[in-house]
């Protein structure tokens, strides 16, 4: 429903694994994102806060989508909404 560009794919690979925090090469693979496309991205989304960094692992910092900020409840908000309707849709057929 979004759109399939690396910013819309990285931010719903984050909220579907919300609880957990991951690399940058982890988020460039589960979101199908190129690494340097990422690169770009990382620093508008923390600027947003719309990710955050949570701890560094070596010299790995890893990352997670931020609860707290209003985008995304609003986007997760979004994001169920459109499930719902996509389960209805399915159910309904």
């Amino acid at each position: 429903y979004l759109g399939n560009n690396p910013k819309i794919r990285v931010l719903d690979f984050l909220m579907d694994n919300f609880a957990l925090d991951f690399s940058l090469p982890q988020i460039a693979q589960g979101s199908n994102v190129a690494y340097t496309t990422l690169i770009d991205l990382l620093p508008k989304l923390l600027k947003q806060k719309i990710i955050i960094e949570t701890r560094k692992i070596g010299k790995s910092k890893l990352f997670k989508i931020n609860l707290d900020s209003p985008i995304v409840k609003a986007l997760l908000a979004i994001d169920l909404k459109l499930s719902e309707a996509a389960i209805k849709k399915e159910v309904a057929a």
